[in-house]
């Protein structure tokens, strides 16, 4: 016969054994799981990418050919051959009227120019907010040293030149606000066949560039576009964007910062691979790829005019880090899940395991709600103080918020302690820390940083003014008497004030300012106290 201590022993040693095999077999399930959930999300993120890449292109391809359409139109239409054979202000009004009504039906034609054999503007039409402005004649300008004049000059007829995608330049410097544009230029003849000119319309791609960036936010991938030499004209981030015209955002260049991918990428026309744990989707796209698009280099007749203007760009989708491991996250939490329900049902845990599990987690609570927060005042302590402070700077920093800290210091709390011990100053801390709650809003964070000392973080402010209002206020509602056990007792405050960015950006630096002014706030309040004392 097994006595009771044997049957406990052996009864231990089985629940052992299957649990060591039930540990192994879920452990097989969830790394399988684990790993055919991460494989089947690269497999989605790669179609997904490839698929907005290649409509976007398509949306890209159709534009152009809209814009080839309408050029070919006015290059050859009956107002046209009328001005050219005859430049007179009927002919010349027929004209404008005729490009007023396309370049406000378009939108997107920044500009509608005709150039003379000199490369001299001879007539300009812009977009102005929805309005057509014509250039007065002694504001035309003279354009026979830009590339897309010569090569333009040097095509058959009936050919269309597409320069690169890039910014209009005026007087030498890029249009601020940015206008990301391709110029399409044809030749125009007159009645007798003779070439008199260039038609040239500025077609503005910062629509196409909106859909990408539309993109960007909607998708998990960041979109981007990138021309031959590596530089951003489009990114997520547009402090990114040109930085081939601006010389402080000169490094700012994918070939630069990604050179191992923008080896591969530049390597080949299309295809998808993964680096450093980030997943890139690219394709090529040619804006002269079409049957009546020309290059100069395939048009030139006589003359070797050297233009090297690529007109390739490259479509990226980035399935960066971040994203990645955000599922990773996403993957282990359902594994720990399936991981718990396998062992609750293959087991049975008993009561003792339930209540030792409850135990745990009411210990781990309790422990994080003591690490978090202050015992007397139920307030924030320093640790978590800190972590709302950065997230909170963090988050000012990327919405482009106002951000304020007040530092707070109670006057007379140390002799009202001394004086009635420290159940009193526990109650007096109590009665304050619910005051101040009292005087923010609900998304603020008042924290006790020790002792009499306390912190408030104030999100989403308008100024500097709606800080030292709120100062205000906590100084007047701590300065009314505190009813205590033993009786009433008067406190006061020294308050000190900073705010995000104007004070600073770092958080050491905006809590190194606010504790300054406290205390000179706190220096300020004892001498006003010893004048009140001499005056009476």
């Amino acid at each position: 016969m097994i006595s009771s201590h044997r049957k406990k022993c052996l009864q231990w040693y089985l629940f052992a054994a299957a649990m060591a095999v039930s540990l192994l077999l879920v452990g097989i399930v969830v790394s399988i799981y684990y790993h055919s959930e991460l494989n089947e999300f690269y497999n989605r993120a790669d179609s997904s990418s490839m698929s907005e890449i290649e409509l976007h292109e398509t949306i890209l391809h159709r534009e152009l050919n809209e814009v080839a359409s309408d050029i070919r139109f006015l290059a050859d239409n009956p107002f046209m051959q009328q001005f050219l054979d005859n430049p007179q202000d009927d002919n010349l009004k027929l004209l404008e009227s005729m490009w007023d009504r396309m370049i406000c039906e378009k939108q997107t034609y920044e500009q509608i120019r005709l150039l003379d054999k000199n490369g001299m503007e001879k007539i300009r039409v812009e977009y102005n907010n929805k309005i057509p402005l014509r250039i007065p004649d002694d504001e035309l300008m003279d354009k026979s040293d830009r590339y897309y004049f010569h090569a333009a000059a040097e095509l058959r007829r009936g050919y269309i030149y597409v320069s690169k995608l890039d910014l209009n330049i005026e007087n030498g410097i890029p249009e601020v606000p940015f206008k990301p544009t391709i110029r399409f230029c044809i030749g125009v003849y007159n009645s007798q066949n003779i070439r008199t000119g260039s038609l040239v319309i500025n077609y503005n791609t910062q629509s196409y560039i909106d859909l990408l960036r539309e993109a960007s936010d909607q998708e998990r991938a960041d979109f981007m576009l990138v021309n031959e030499d590596g530089y951003w004209l489009m990114h997520p981030k547009r402090e990114y964007e040109w930085g081939q015209y601006s010389q402080q955002n000169k490094d700012k260049n994918f070939a630069i910062l990604y050179p191992q991918a923008w080896q591969k990428i530049q390597s080949q026309i299309k295809g998808k691979f993964t680096l450093n744990d980030q997943v890139y989707d690219f394709d090529t796209l040619d804006l002269q790829e079409n049957y009546h698009f020309v290059s100069p280099r395939d048009s030139r007749l006589d003359s070797e005019i050297p233009i090297n203007h690529s007109t390739l760009i490259k479509h990226i989708a980035l399935l960066p880090t971040r994203v990645i491991a955000e599922y990773r996250t996403k993957i282990v939490k359902q594994c720990l899940i399936i991981f718990l329900i396998w062992v609750v049902l293959s087991l049975i845990p008993s009561w003792g395991i339930a209540a030792y599990f409850v135990g745990y987690v009411t210990q781990r609570a309790e422990l994080s709600h003591h690490a978090h927060y202050d015992t007397v005042t139920c307030l924030a302590n320093r640790v978590l103080f800190n972590e709302r402070f950065e997230h909170a700077l963090q988050m000012s920093q990327r919405y482009k918020r106002i951000c304020g800290l007040l530092y707070i210091d109670l006057d007379g709390f140390k002799a009202i302690n001394d004086q009635y011990g420290h159940h009193i100053g526990d109650e007096l801390l109590a009665t304050v820390a619910g005051r101040m709650l009292q005087c923010v809003r609900q998304t603020d964070t008042v924290a006790r940083m020790g002792g009499d000392e306390f912190a408030i973080i104030l999100t989403e402010i308008e100024n500097k003014d709606d800080a030292i209002s709120i100062s205000e206020k906590l100084d007047a509602q701590l300065g009314v008497p505190v009813q205590t056990t033993k009786g009433i007792v008067n406190i006061a405050a020294s308050i000190g004030v900073s705010v995000y960015p104007e004070d600073g950006v770092e958080a050491n630096r905006l809590i190194e300012l606010a504790d300054k002014y406290m205390y000179k706030n706190k220096r300020d309040n004892k001498m006003r106290l010893r004048l009140d004392r001499s005056a009476s």
